[in-house]
């Protein structure tokens, strides 16, 4: 066994340039690590813990700037470190979190979900180290992932012969790519194209308005997101809208929306098109087109993303990322809230379901 990470809070110059720094994190950082999404999570009564961990490597030390989320439950606190942190050696960061965790008081446990590919052998490995294997928490442990890296001729050519089809018809017809500022307009006709889903209901687990507004305001506001409006005519009134994250060297298609009623085939890929593109002269490394099925249900019809996917596989295929992990700090009471307080509790206070 390494010996245990060093992990520490980061200081306030280093919260200040929190998503300059998790530029240099191993896997290169991501939106749910920034400091918007730290931001956005607020509504939900999560306070932002922002940690920095030294790990030891074979080659000497990498540095893993760390986003935990705090709530609280009646047995005690927790923290939430979503898609984090991720290491070259997951046992020295999984030592140094525990010995850390130990000094905070009321802790009751740390959930992590390290930002790697699914595997048997992985999976085993976190297990080996003494934690303990949770739910999927975020939408995007299973999704699609392509590879900005390769260029833009490279990229386009791995698509499905129906998506680059869409895509060069669509311009041929004159489909309009706009980019408009994040204005409270923008946000209402943003949402009134997310809702034409399932007859105005929107798609399967959509939040309340209140939160993208917050989301959409956040990341804009710190530069790491924006919205692409496509018009399939001369008019005022967006066919499609996507809103895109550019927090860490991963890009995510974090929501999108459509009406129903459109004259040129294609926008929606073009508009996707067009914000890959945008990323790659950024220098962003990847694309995720943030949620489907497990790749074993990705033909399960009653899945809730189904239909999605089936729109995203023509992008590429899908990638399965680790589910969570639970860092136990007191297995008793950690016990008794996952086999008793938990199901009472929040039938009684509705809350984030972070630790469900």
């Amino acid at each position: 066994m390494p010996a245990p990470a060093a992990v520490r809070r980061a200081s306030p110059a280093e919260i200040a340039d929190w998503d300059a720094r998790i530029l240099a994190n191993p896997d290169g950082g991501h939106m749910v690590q920034s400091s918007a999404f730290a931001e956005t999570k607020r509504i939900d009564g999560l306070e932002p813990v922002f940690l920095v961990i030294d790990a030891p490597t074979a080659e000497g030390t990498e540095r893993i700037h760390a986003l935990a989320l705090e709530g609280r439950v009646s047995l005690g606190r927790y923290w939430y470190m979503p898609m984090g942190p991720t290491a070259t050696e997951m046992g020295a960061v999984v030592e140094g979190l525990r010995a850390f965790a130990r000094q905070q008081p009321g802790l009751l446990v740390v959930k992590i979900e390290p930002h790697l590919e699914r595997s048997d052998a992985r999976i085993a490995e976190l297990r080996a180290l003494g934690l303990e294997q949770s739910r999927d928490m975020q939408v995007m442990t299973h999704t699609v992932v392509l590879d900005l890296a390769q260029g833009e001729e490279a990229l386009f050519a791995s698509f499905s012969q129906m998506i680059r089809r869409q895509v060069r018809g669509a311009v041929k017809r004159g489909y309009r790519v706009e980019r408009p500022e994040a204005t409270q307009e923008t946000f209402d006709r943003m949402h009134a194209m997310m809702l034409t889903v399932q007859g105005g209901k929107g798609m399967a687990g959509m939040r309340e308005r209140a939160y993208y507004d917050r989301f959409w305001s956040a990341f804009a506001e710190a530069g790491t997101g924006r919205f692409y409006f496509g018009y399939d005519d001369d008019g005022d009134e967006p066919q499609a809208g996507i809103f895109v994250t550019t927090a860490g060297r991963t890009a995510v298609y974090k929501d999108g929306g459509s009406r129903p009623d459109r004259k040129i085939n294609g926008g929606s890929a073009l508009l996707l098109w067009t914000a890959m593109q945008d990323c790659i002269e950024e220098g962003a490394l990847a694309f995720d087109l943030a949620g489907t099925p497990p790749s074993e249900r990705a033909d399960d019809e009653t899945h809730p993303f189904y239909g999605l996917a089936q729109f995203k596989l023509r992008f590429g295929p899908i990638t399965d990322f680790l589910p969570s992990f639970d860092l136990v700090l007191h297995p008793l009471r950690h016990r008794l809230w996952e086999r008793v307080v938990r199901r009472v509790e929040w039938r009684i206070r509705k809350g984030p379901d972070t630790l469900r």
